[in-house]
């Protein structure tokens, strides 16, 4: 009973750090990464595509290399390969401070994403095995409260940074991530990681792939977006605003919205009623004029994205096997990266097409159809949210 009582206790407290780690982690990313495109066009002369590219590179190197940080999280303690990523990204954030050629850029960018491969899926696991199935979208909801809140912060303070200098906003960026690698090291509990075994799952194949689609459209949030609102809005202080109207809509909404989805809706239904928002918002994104139309769209885009985004979380880890956990989120992890990493490509240059053709509301409608595929592909297929050891438990 006492050993009960005392494993609740480390689980409930290293819960708590995880937040603490989730809060610093998107206020140092989000102070200086929706910055990168704007400044290295505006200021450095490079083009939407060619920064896209360095973006897109960071992804790559981060969840595209998911599977080995999966793998990692099956053999070694979890804590060891949280602090060893964060030091990277540290890293990758001041070598970004001096990075005036593309070159370094894009060397910047390689050493954000490696870090981000040590730490992303380790972390995922820690929340997996430290929640249960019944408390675990309480906890993914609180998470992203948490991060709505952080990313209102952290794009403000990115933006208050900037009239400084680029530099100052690199620096404050590594400092946060330096918080929590000392929180990895001093405050975060040791978890044990899974045994590495994974198996062939049709199923969890077919929720991957339209995450992936997903994410070919839904990531203009960080790329397209902030190009288009400096368009309207004049300078880069736009992009502040649109990031803060973004996170408020998901700091106040987040908990009470998904609580109530979670009462009436499947997760499944879940994210088919948050894609079918975001899908809408992308399509009406052109046809915003002016700076209140276009920020309640972002508002729509955010409802979006608290609806689906949980709720694609709880799918992939109460379907993954428990006995390959690292390996099954470094999976879907991939996917993410794929399909944001292309989604950022196809992004930057379609931006750049657009204008070139002035076909300005093209791009929209591609990323709306994007999304709407994903979200006819999660009507259509009814597995997707049953627990893996229910599946099993039909299958004897």
């Amino acid at each position: 009973m006492l050993g009960s009582v005392e494993t609740q206790i480390n689980q409930r407290r290293g819960l708590l750090i995880l937040l603490f780690f989730t809060f610093f982690m998107v206020v140092g990313f989000d102070m200086i990464m929706p910055l990168v495109i704007g400044h290295y066009v505006n200021n450095v002369g490079l083009t939407a595509t060619a920064v896209s590219v360095a973006l897109a590179i960071r992804q790559f190197s981060q969840q595209g290399l998911a599977m080995i940080g999966g793998a990692l999280a099956d053999r070694f303690q979890v804590k060891t390969l949280i602090s060893v990523g964060v030091f990277l990204r540290v890293l990758g954030f001041l070598t970004l401070a001096f990075s005036s050629a593309y070159g370094m850029l894009i060397a910047a960018m390689i050493l954000i994403g490696l870090g981000g491969v040590l730490f992303e899926m380790p972390y995922q696991s820690a929340i997996a095995m430290l929640t249960t199935n019944d408390n675990r979208p309480k906890y993914y909801s609180l998470n992203n409260t948490i991060t709505g809140i952080a990313s209102a912060i952290g794009p403000l303070l990115g933006v208050a940074l900037l009239r400084l200098d680029f530099k100052v906003v690199c620096f404050g960026a590594a400092s946060c991530f330096m918080i929590n690698f000392v929180l990895s090291r001093v405050a975060m509990p040791p978890v044990m990681p899974a045994v590495k075994r994974i198996a062939k799952d049709r199923p969890y194949q077919i929720f991957v792939l339209l995450m992936m689609v997903f994410w070919l459209g839904a990531s203009q949030i960080d790329i397209t977006y902030p190009l288009r609102v400096q368009e309207i809005y004049g300078s880069a202080d736009g992009v502040g605003i649109m990031y803060t109207v973004y996170a408020v809509v998901m700091a106040v909404l987040q908990y009470p919205l998904v609580a109530l989805a979670s009462k009436r809706f499947s997760s499944r239904a879940a994210v088919v009623i948050g894609t079918g928002i975001i899908t809408a918002a992308l399509i009406a994104t052109p046809f915003a004029a002016d700076v209140k139309s276009f920020m309640a769209i972002v508002a729509c885009y955010a409802v979006g994205m608290i609806l689906a985004r949980p709720n694609q979380q709880n799918i992939a880890v109460s379907m993954a096997d428990t006995r390959a956990l690292g390996m099954y989120l470094g999976v879907n992890s991939t996917a993410f990266a794929i399909g944001k990493g292309f989604g950022t490509i196809i992004g930057g240059a379609s931006f750049d097409m657009a204008k070139k053709y002035t076909l300005e509301n093209a791009p929209w409608y591609l990323y709306g159809v994007l999304v709407g595929t994903a979200m006819i592909g999660f009507m259509l297929y009814k597995n997707f949210g049953t627990p893996k050891d229910e599946t099993e438990k039909q299958k004897q």
